[in-house]
């Protein structure tokens, strides 16, 4: 009888790893990183990075020379290409009842940012690399919160500010609403604790709190 079974030196034989082009290996080592630091924070060392993705601190340094030019490729993954410029065009379309512009923008805009990798890369570099918070902040605040004050501004026959002050007091009411749909992932994937089942109508009522209280707010102040 014919044996079927493979030869011991066939069977004992080691699978030959794949050679990776290039940009696939570029590929690979950023989406790891993007793991890597959401796990370990930006303190962590690029040679126990290069551990954990299995290949020789030279390899990675032959894709990206330093830390610093890794650090600055996982924030344009991050932070700049998963940006969905569509958000500005949602908040600025007037022919659409402002309530139902800010809960269509903010649930998706929930779905970009409420990650694990995201919620806790943007903790980490908040406490070791500020920088990369200050260039996402700035880009949020002129690109949407002073959009949405506005459009508030528009909407409710609110008074345009007259000082830097008035501007300021209705940046911080816009950017106090924003940031409780961030504080929602801070809930989850740092504090571990339970956060609403209906995300969407969770961010429904803290839009219909904000219109309903902010503008009244700023007429007040401004009359």
């Amino acid at each position: 009888m014919t044996s079927t079974a493979p030869a011991a030196d066939e069977a004992a034989a080691p699978v030959a790893r794949r050679r990776l082009a290039p940009e696939d290996r570029e590929h690979q080592i950023v989406q790891n990183a993007i793991a890597f630091y959401a796990s370990h924070g930006f303190e962590a060392s690029t040679r126990d990075l290069a551990k954990e993705l299995g290949i020789t601190q030279p390899l990675l340094y032959r894709y990206f020379p330093t830390k610093e030019a890794l650090v600055d490729r996982v924030y344009e993954e991050i932070f700049v290409r998963r940006w969905n410029p569509e958000w500005e065009e949602w908040l600025a379309d007037r022919a659409v009842p402002l309530a139902d512009r800010l809960k269509r923008y903010l649930r998706d805009y929930a779905r970009f940012i409420l990650r694990s990798e995201w919620v806790r890369i943007f903790m980490f570099a908040g406490l070791t690399r500020g920088g990369i918070n200050q260039k996402y902040l700035s880009r949020l605040r002129e690109r949407h919160f002073k959009v949405i004050a506005a459009e508030m501004r528009h909407s409710f026959d609110i008074p345009d500010p007259k000082t830097p002050q008035e501007e300021e007091d209705e940046l911080e009411l816009v950017w106090a609403m924003h940031s409780s749909v961030f504080y929602i992932g801070v809930r989850k994937w740092v504090y571990e604790q339970p956060i609403p089942k209906d995300l969407d109508r969770a961010i429904g009522f803290r839009v219909d709190a904000f219109l309903a209280g902010t503008p009244l707010v700023l007429k007040n102040a401004r009359s």
